[in-house]
């Protein structure tokens, strides 16, 4: 199984809309398809970044987010 470390900014991609980034976090992430690991330094940055206010405007950002850091 191929082990990744997904940026930041796919992650918040992801969660904006349906682009590509989307279909990678879910068709690959959520699927289990590979094994990511993350340093607790890695889920502080996307904690940090996903919890910016600025997400606020974008439906069901917060709660997508909620749910993709708990994976």
């Amino acid at each position: 199984m191929q082990k990744i470390i997904l940026d930041t900014n796919v992650i918040v991609s992801a969660l904006i809309s349906t682009s590509f980034p989307s279909k990678i976090l879910h068709e690959i992430v959520f699927a289990r398809k590979v094994t990511h690991h993350i340093s607790n330094r890695i889920i502080q940055e996307y904690v940090e970044v996903l919890s910016r206010d600025k997400f606020d405007k974008f439906p069901n950002f917060r709660r997508n987010a909620e749910v993709f850091v708990k994976k």
